[in-house]
């Protein structure tokens, strides 16, 4: 039986605390994993795609497109793998994050199926808990729907990046589809029906996304039921692919716009960004190595 993943690169960083792999699948195409280890968790980031068809300019994986989705066997395996590095010293994945390349959302039937092997009991499962999975998605609101009504208590991560249409449509070209307001009144009726509270992933860009009065209109679009605790906005200082117009915000900028909403009592903090060294936003190792 041919392997699944075959290993072309592995790459540590953070004093081995983290490991990237990039695999080549058996038609070639190239998918990345990331397994980093915390002080309260071990973090497994997985990939659902081979690249990534939503086409966000600031993305590594967008800017090559979609190749494919990847099957059930094949994003497991990543898990599995991750398993296998860390036996040796009697610890276990505990965390499985959907983050990788690809957007999880458009390859659903799949990850719905995964995500109930990921929690079943042994044998037949890794028996991880539904609340260590995040399920991120660029704003496909169909499928967001459909998630509430799962009976996974999962958490969902909705990459944000803009709090108004004009830019997200830049940001995002989903957004032309189905705009911030329709986002975010998904992401607020999932809270309701799962009780899950929301991550707001929000990649930092200088001099693009990063001013105050983005902070403050990010608050106001935020704000449901007359607060914010349904809610918890995750900051991204990105990580930027080479030859990219796009950069990561200035260490003050980032400072103020944390300031901003907090005064507005949003839940907010700065994602400790792992891996910069080794080609850490996803998607750099498979396009280095394609271009290689």
């Amino acid at each position: 039986m041919p392997q699944l993943l075959r290993e072309v690169r592995t790459q540590t960083a953070d004093d081995g605390d983290t490991i990237k792999t990039l695999w080549r699948l058996f038609d070639n195409a190239l998918v990345e994993s990331v397994l980093m280890r915390y002080p309260d968790r071990i973090t497994m980031c997985i990939s659902s795609q081979a690249g990534c068809g939503m086409a966000c300019p600031f993305c590594a994986t967008g800017q090559g497109g979609l190749q494919r989705n990847l099957s059930q066997a094949e994003i497991v395996e990543q898990v599995i793998d991750g398993s296998r590095r860390l036996k040796a010293d009697g610890d276990r994945v505990n965390n499985i994050v959907f983050m990788g390349m690809g957007e999880p959302m458009a390859n659903y039937k799949a990850i719905m199926s995964i995500i109930r092997t990921l929690t079943a009991p042994g044998p037949h499962g890794l028996g991880i808990s539904a609340r260590g999975i995040t399920v991120s998605t660029v704003g496909l609101v169909p499928r967001i729907d459909q998630l509430a009504t799962e009976g996974l208590p999962v958490t969902l991560a909705v990459s944000l990046h803009a709090p108004d249409d004009e830019l997200r449509d830049e940001l995002c070209p989903i957004n032309t589809r189905w705009n911030v307001a329709e986002l975010i009144d998904a992401a607020h009726a999932y809270f309701v029906a799962t009780k899950r509270r929301v991550s707001i992933e929000y990649a930092l860009i200088r001099d693009v996304n990063d001013q105050p009065e983005r902070a403050a209109m990010l608050a106001d679009v935020l704000r449901r039921d007359g607060g914010h605790g349904w809610v918890h906005v995750n900051l991204i200082p990105l990580n930027p692919t080479p030859g990219s117009k796009w950069t990561a915000s200035r260490r003050d900028d980032e400072r103020a716009f944390v300031r901003v909403l907090e005064r507005r009592g949003v839940a907010v903090t700065v994602r400790d960004t792992r891996g910069r060294e080794i080609d850490g936003a996803c998607g750099q190792l498979a396009a280095s190595q394609a271009a290689g």
